[in-house]
């Protein structure tokens, strides 16, 4: 019995971070972390970065008012988190910037995380995700006045790759300066009761870039108060849905030029109960057919300009094994 107690799992430690604590900072803490671990940080803030490999782990506020901010780890994020099932809690993010313009409160580099009760304050970008599989799960943040990117390709606060879930709920999108909210390639993404908002007009395209997939959006409220710029929809959706739901959104919009929607899927929506001005739509598939044929053109033009790489490559392998060129 001894024996199989000294071969089981290690139980997990609390490593905390502060000044006179174990760890005065928290990097401190991911070079220490194992597996399994709660990282418990106090309030103040920290003028550094890190790098999480363990799996599983907690890290933590131990009371509000722990801010990481202005310094990033491997030209990518205040925080890189590599390891698998990682959860962060009550942190705020701020002030994070990188030379290529896509410096991150958060890169996931990992699967399965979780953020809940953050802020992501004045980032180039405040979260990216961009692995293949796995969840990208936010609850309880706020995101404001971040902005990266360029003026021609310019980021979202929130930006998920080929996860299979995105999920958003209860969060708040604050004005951004410039760009999007939320861009997702996500198999699976789903917005519930969050609220996102560009009343001061310098956000630039929809809130929202969604490409295809399954997606969910329910009990959302959209505010595109005055002076809002002109955009093809609050939410766009293109590419290959699964399928779309549209329920119990409300969208504060008051020249009623915007849909809530605009779907470029070419599927129809099932939308009910969503709350849009007398003058606007909920649901608009303006545009849908030219956007498909273009993006069909170009998909053609991809593949023969590979198919033409290939050739090219074959015929030099052949011409040397015939001695043909040098």
């Amino acid at each position: 019995m001894l024996a199989l107690a000294a071969g089981g799992p290690a139980a997990a430690r609390t490593l905390a971070v502060g000044p006179g604590l174990e760890f005065a900072a928290p990097s401190g803490a991911a070079r220490a972390a194992k597996d399994g671990d709660i990282v418990t940080i106090a309030p103040g803030n920290y003028f550094d970065c890190a790098i999480w490999s363990a799996g599983h782990l907690t890290i933590q506020a131990a009371r509000p008012g722990v801010v990481i901010t202005d310094k990033t780890c491997a030209g990518k994020a205040a925080f890189v988190i590599d390891g698998n099932g990682v959860t962060v809690s009550g942190l705020t993010f701020q002030r994070i910037r990188v030379p290529d313009g896509n410096g991150a409160g958060i890169r996931a580099e990992g699967h399965d995380l979780t953020v809940r009760d953050s802020r992501f304050i004045n980032n180039e970008v405040g979260i990216l995700d961009g692995v293949r599989g796995g969840s990208l799960v936010i609850t309880g943040s706020t995101f404001s006045a971040n902005k990266g990117g360029s003026p021609e390709h310019p980021l979202p606060a929130v930006l998920a790759g080929g996860l299979d879930l995105l999920r958003i709920e209860r969060s708040v999108f604050e004005p951004a300066r410039g760009g999007l909210h939320v861009v997702s390639s996500a198999l699976r993404t789903d917005l519930v009761d969050d609220r996102l908002s560009d009343d001061g007009g310098g956000m630039s395209g929809p809130l929202v870039s969604i490409a295809g997939g399954t997606v969910t959006l329910t009990g959302n409220t959209v505010d595109l108060g005055p002076g809002a710029a002109d955009r093809p929809g609050a939410v766009l959706v293109f590419g290959d849905a699964a399928a779309i739901t549209l329920r119990g959104n409300t969208l504060v919009e008051p020249t009623g030029a915007v849909p809530l929607l605009r779907n470029w899927t070419g599927i129809d929506v099932t939308a009910d109960g969503n709350d849009v001005p007398a003058n606007a739509v909920a649901v608009s598939d303006a545009g849908s057919a030219y956007h498909r044929l273009r993006s069909r053109a170009a998909a053609l033009r991809a593949a023969a300009w590979n198919a033409a790489r290939a050739a090219r490559h074959q015929v030099a392998t052949l011409a040397r094994m015939l001695k043909l060129l040098p």
